[in-house]
């Protein structure tokens, strides 16, 4: 394999970046509820904060150069063998840093398995960075097919060591094992897949190159990562792990699905918008054609997880857990906003502005830090408002980098998710409305099942008529300014 372009069907593109959301998505609920039942808020917690550590060095090492990669307009195979060599580095030096957070942890929470537990987290670290440089490669010549393969594997086998771990009486250490797995067999099953062979040849001037892209890119994703991470230890310290677990999983409910289906569609848009850094017009219109795509999906998802989180949460993890279920709504909503504003996040990048990006995850992550300090929270639902408000705080400033990369106001980069921004509220009222009305079922199951009836029964019609119906539909008019692609010829 060559790192040059190589361009599959786009009808392949999507299945395989669908697939990998579906199957990572229903894999990491099927994980949550399970071990999260089988071992308790407590132990939940302590698991969760063992996980923060690695997460958040994962995060960086696999990002490092991956996106640096794509955005790149031209790349040969030095450039691509210095970025492959050079993340692994960061890996082994991440993997020391994973060791000593588990000790500092274990004095700090008074737990003695974090120790081990860091030092369990540490091994796939390396392995983590040859995959992010490996995914940057793949994702720049479209090879989805084989991305899906390392995220179905790898989170395939990690869930399978997690639920085995849980029921075998292992407690925290579930979740832990869950994540080593999980990260070793995937960067593993990346390295298997892949015939390229890199150059045994590491040039500094070529990675210099690509941390200048890459660097506030990963610090971005850093600092958002650890905004979560340092969230959830200073919730530990004044509501107790009980809270902390409760509020992980509100978060883990919903992110799961968020991070899975955002990841495909980074993976799919970032090279397609990359193609038209140097053109604002096309760009632009490039990125309202995505948005009104994208939001034919990803609305009436957050829809359906508001009216189904709380009782599936009842349901699956009993009534210890269901204060997670009705702190997780309103980061539904955020979802919600954050699906407007991806396509033009996503031309951020493409134009190379990581460093405006980084300084909106700062300004966000100290507004964080800052209401809990000052607002403490006491239980799940108030931890969670605390997390909104922040977001509040920094919203106006991505509103305005948004805008201002695409060359336009701030709002104008939503235009063209409101349609079904509309239908999905309109179903919502439906939802809640119509059972009112005609009589609530007592079961809370159907009362459940009846809700999502009434939610389909009023986007289905709206979907069509936003993407294809008569006068509204958007896929019957292209907007003009968008050229065509290169090899389909379609707009």
């Amino acid at each position: 394999m060559k790192p040059g372009p190589m361009h599959p069907t786009a009808m392949g593109n999507v299945f395989w970046a669908g697939l990998e959301a579906v199957v990572s998505g229903v894999l990491a609920f099927a994980a949550a509820f399970i071990v999260a039942r089988l071992i308790g808020p407590s132990e939940f917690g302590i698991g969760a904060a063992a996980v923060a550590v690695h997460v958040l060095l994962w995060v960086g090492v696999n990002a490092v150069f991956s996106d640096a990669l794509v955005q790149r307009r031209s790349l040969g195979p030095t450039t691509a063998a210095s970025a492959l060599w050079a993340s692994v580095m960061v890996g082994g030096a991440a993997a020391l840093v994973q060791a000593a957070a588990g000790w500092a942890l274990a004095a700090a929470l008074g737990d003695s398995r974090l120790f081990a537990m860091g030092l369990l987290l540490a091994w796939p670290l390396p392995l983590v960075g040859a995959g992010g440089a490996l995914q940057g490669l793949l994702t720049r010549q479209r090879r989805y097919r084989t991305l899906a393969a390392r995220a179905l594997v790898g989170q395939g086998l990690g869930t399978a060591a997690g639920i085995a771990a849980a029921l075998a009486g292992a407690g925290a250490w579930a979740p832990v094992l869950q994540q080593a797995v999980g990260s070793g067999a995937g960067a593993l099953t990346l390295l298997i897949r892949t015939p390229w062979r890199p150059r045994l040849v590491c040039r500094w001037a070529a990675v210099r190159a690509l941390l200048r892209i890459g660097l506030p890119l990963t610090a971005s994703t850093l600092v958002l990562t650890a905004r979560y991470r340092l969230f959830a230890l200073l919730l530990a310290g004044s509501a107790g792990p009980a809270a902390l677990g409760e509020t992980h999983m509100a978060f883990r409910l919903v992110d799961s699905v968020r991070e899975l289906s955002f990841t495909a569609l980074w993976r799919l848009t970032l090279p397609l918008l990359a193609e038209h850094q140097g053109n604002i017009a096309a760009l632009r219109a490039r990125c309202d054609r995505l948005l009104a795509l994208t939001s034919l999906a990803m609305l009436p998802l957050c829809g359906a997880m508001a009216l189904s989180l709380p009782p599936l949460v009842r349901l699956m993890l009993g009534p210890a857990w269901e204060l997670a279920g009705v702190a997780a709504e309103p980061l539904v909503a955020l979802m919600a906003l954050l699906s407007l504003m991806f396509p033009a996040g996503v031309a951020v990048v493409a134009r190379g502005r990581t460093g405006l990006a980084l300084a909106g995850s700062v300004a966000c992550t100290s507004a964080t830090l800052a209401g809990m300090a000052l607002l403490p929270p006491h239980d799940a639902f108030h931890a969670v408002l605390v997390w909104l408000g922040a977001q509040a705080v920094a919203l106006p400033y991505a509103l305005w980098l948004n805008g201002d990369t695409l060359g336009s106001g701030p709002l104008r980069p939503l235009r063209h998710g409101l349609p079904m921004l509309g239908v999905t509220l309109a179903g919502l009222v439906a939802a809640l409305a119509v059972p009112r009305l005609t009589g609530e079922p007592a079961a809370a199951v159907a009362l459940a099942a009846f809700r999502l009836a009434m939610f389909a029964v009023v986007v289905v019609p709206g979907a069509w008529l936003v993407a294809i119906g008569p006068g509204l539909g958007w896929f019957r008019r292209p907007p003009p300014g968008l050229p065509a692609h290169p090899l389909t010829g379609l707009r």
